[in-house]
């Protein structure tokens, strides 16, 4: 294979001889590794720029709509005047923003797609994950290659925020201890760590399923995991603006797209994997040549395969319990209340104010003031069962 058809285009290293090496040099499709002559793209190590722009990017886009837009929004809709609740408000439309741009771009690149079928379940659509496999999976469109990365970006970004606000709340912590006042509000997750699992493996698929040639794979994951992920934020929204019915409603939506895309077509994603990748792709395929053939499926990939989707697959029905225990709430009266992201009861005004040493706000007054209501009832009920127990000696 010469020079100007290579297929693997990576920049010289100790792996690649430079006679294998090339790949235009104009600006964003340089980075992208896109040969002009075919308009399609290979892997190249120019990928990990890609993504850490794509990061960056998500980080200066959700750092500027938290302080200059989302503000404006929780005033328009009435959000209460507490820094938990604010917070909690940005951070939903922040990720309403960004699944919904996401799943309206998966949903047109995999338009007219030989395995779009697979979104409702059809067999016929899930067997292309894998015929055809090396060749006619390694070249991908300038478009969707910058999709790819751009999620993959994403995900990154949704690292570096969720470490800076571990640190931030053990901060917090210890300073709320030591008796400290007017404090920065931050978020405390009580599934810190399943969230921090959850988004290792999502990084971990997608960087796979890119680097091993799976992407369709990847693409039909991707929009699967985008449904349900816009319903939630929305019903939190008008949560957070008052709007209970219509949470309750939108709850039900996320709760039935959650059950449809997560536990049904996805777990068809592993039967696939199971059954017909063994199917579909020749035994001659089935290889570890990642710089010859840039074939990657070999048995121990497969089982890396399942054993990914196998441990995502076990998150989900954990989370799936919490959200069944909110659906048993709603039916019997109560108001949904998602307990699968973060800790809710924090939503009440703490007296904890959004920058330091600010006074408190009124809402805050009003909560102490309940707090200490609701302790005079608790001594006062002490009291008399005090009283009462010294009667019955008397």
């Amino acid at each position: 294979m010469t020079s100007e058809t290579s297929p693997l285009a990576f920049p010289p290293s100790a792996l690649f001889s430079p006679s294998v090496l090339s790949y235009p040099k104009q600006g964003a499709l340089h980075l992208l590794n896109c040969d002009p002559t075919t308009g399609t793209c290979t892997k190249s190590w120019h990928d990990v720029t890609v993504t850490l722009i794509f990061a960056a990017l998500f980080l200066i886009v959700r750092a500027y709509l938290y302080r200059n837009v989302y503000p404006y929004l929780a005033n328009r809709w009435k959000v209460p005047r507490n820094p938990a609740a604010r917070l909690k408000f940005s951070e939903q439309s922040f990720l309403l923003l960004c699944h919904s741009v996401s799943l309206l771009c998966g949903a047109i690149l995999i338009y007219g797609r030989v395995y779009a079928s697979c979104l409702w379940g059809s067999r016929e659509g899930f067997k292309h994950f894998w015929i055809g496999y090396p060749m006619e999976h390694k070249y991908l469109s300038p478009v969707f290659k910058s999709y790819y990365l751009g999620v993959l970006g994403y995900w990154v970004h949704h690292v570096v925020t969720l470490t800076t606000e571990g640190i931030q709340r053990r901060e917090f912590d210890r300073r709320k201890a030591a008796g400290e006042t007017g404090l920065a509000y931050a978020i405390n997750r009580s599934d810190f760590w399943p969230l921090a699992l959850h988004h290792g493996i999502t990084i971990g698929l997608t960087v796979v399923s890119y680097f091993m040639n799976f992407t369709r794979g990847g693409h039909v994951v991707i929009v699967l995991l985008d449904v349900a992920d816009i319903f939630l934020p929305l019903a939190k929204i008008f949560r957070y603006a008052g709007h209970q019915k219509i949470c309750d409603v939108t709850f039900a939506a996320f709760t039935l797209s959650w059950i449809y895309t997560r536990h049904y077509v996805l777990l068809l994603v592993v039967v696939t994997i199971w059954r017909d990748s063994l199917v579909y792709i020749p035994v001659p395929s089935r290889v570890w040549d990642p710089w010859g053939a840039e074939s990657f499926f070999s048995m121990k990939v497969y089982w890396l395969f399942i054993a990914f989707f196998g441990t995502l697959q076990l998150l989900l029905v954990y989370w799936l319990a919490m959200i069944i225990k909110v659906v048993v709430k709603v039916v019997r009266g109560a108001s949904a209340e998602d307990v699968r992201s973060d800790d809710e009861d924090e939503v009440e005004d703490t007296g904890y104010c959004a920058i330091e040493g600010e006074t408190p706000t009124v809402g805050a007054l009003n909560s102490i003031a309940k707090q200490g209501k609701k302790a005079a009832t608790k001594i006062k009920k002490v009291v008399k069962v005090a009283e009462g127990d010294l009667r019955k000696r008397r």
